[in-house]
């Protein structure tokens, strides 16, 4: 269960942190609606950063109608997960809140980019202009209309990046870095090092050889054998900057006043239901799916042909635990979109045809 809530929270986060930021004018188009899942708005913004514009300010005209059909299919299936989550207790649980509470520090972070992003990542008429103009030299085929829209895209993202260095380096500098040099280099060589010993410092922020153990844990829950990351000296060093910056980060948007935001609540509902649709799919969708043996021999057989290294059958004893694999992902993935398929027949789902075109 761990591996899976982990994940998705991570993997959101690095999605929000890239720039997938929610609209904050109620007259903008990425705010109207464009469906609705048992009451549940699904808003316009949102459909758009899953066919990845980042932001969801910008227009996804080129887009396929089909694909954003099936992307929005992807969003209703993941409020139907969450809401039956809900519906089950599963927001009740201590894992749940524990998962929760390990995941504040990212929706401050994501928060803080937020607001400086409002504040200062609007691209000016202009500029949108003259890149678009650069836009149509190379490609004298672009309308002004695409080039237009893909020149706010390109100008965003610029932005964005800038405001991510400028906020990281401001931080850094209102909060210094002090590496325990000598301590990282004792647990690359093998030597004892304690748990609780203090590997770093950002101003009053302290990061233990514990919490770095922890953080690898959480990006590697199934490395073992060969290399242990919790003694690679660069790895240590990597994660322990990332945590420090991300500390520092979390302590500076208090002081911005982000805690308890309206941006801090959206994000941190995102957060919930990706912990929520986690759970739900290990707790209850996917708890009993297994792969016999009989099972593993009749792919191998039915797979012979493919199944040939150096012109020799490559023996089953080789390709077991793969097969055994393939053969899992395909029955979890099966009882995930049977399961949707199901929640769908009883869920009341209506999609504003309207708007879909507009995205």
């Amino acid at each position: 269960m761990r591996r899976t809530f982990r994940s998705a929270v991570l993997l959101l986060f690095a999605v929000a942190l890239a720039g997938v930021v929610a609209g904050c004018s109620k007259s903008d188009l990425k705010n109207e609606t464009v469906a609705s899942v048992n009451g549940e708005d699904l808003k316009v913004y949102e459909l758009r950063e899953v066919l990845g514009f980042r932001g969801g300010d910008a227009p996804a005209e080129k887009v396929p109608a089909e694909r954003k059909k099936e992307a929005l299919d992807r969003l209703v299936a993941g409020r139907l997960l969450a809401q039956d989550a809900r519906a089950k207790g599963l927001d009740n649980t201590a894992e749940f809140r524990q998962a929760l509470a390990q995941s504040e520090q990212g929706v401050l972070i994501t928060a803080l980019f937020r607001k400086e992003m409002e504040s200062k990542g609007k691209a000016q008429d202009k500029e949108i202009q003259e890149e678009a103009k650069k836009l149509r030299a190379a490609d004298n085929n672009i309308s002004e209309k695409d080039a237009g829209a893909r020149a706010s895209q390109i100008l965003t993202e610029k932005m964005r990046r800038k405001i991510e260095a400028d906020l990281i380096a401001t931080v850094k500098k209102e909060n210094p870095v002090d590496v325990n040099q000598g301590a990282i280099q004792k647990i690359g060589k093998g030597e004892k090092v304690d748990d609780n010993a203090i590997l770093g410092t950002a101003g009053v922020e302290k990061v233990s050889y514990g919490d770095v153990k922890r953080l690898i844990g959480t990006l590697a829950p199934d490395m073992h054998g060969a290399q242990d990351l919790s003694k690679n000296p660069m790895f240590i060093e990597r994660v322990l900057d990332r945590e420090l910056t991300g500390r520092a980060l979390a302590a500076h948007a208090k002081k911005q006043g982000v805690e308890g935001s309206d941006a801090a609540k959206s994000i941190r509902k995102e957060i919930e239901r990706s912990i929520l649709i986690s759970q739900l799919a290990d707790k209850v969708v996917l708890k009993d799916i297994s792969v016999t043996d009989k099972e593993i021999g009749e792919a191998y057989t039915e797979h012979a042909q493919m199944l040939v290294r150096d012109g020799k059958k490559v023996p089953l004893a080789a390709v077991k635990e793969q097969l055994r694999g393939f053969l899992q992902n395909n029955k979890k993935k099966k009882a995930l979109e049977d399961y949707i398929q199901e929640l769908k027949k009883k869920a009341k789902i209506t999609v504003n045809e309207s708007v879909l075109p507009k995205v």
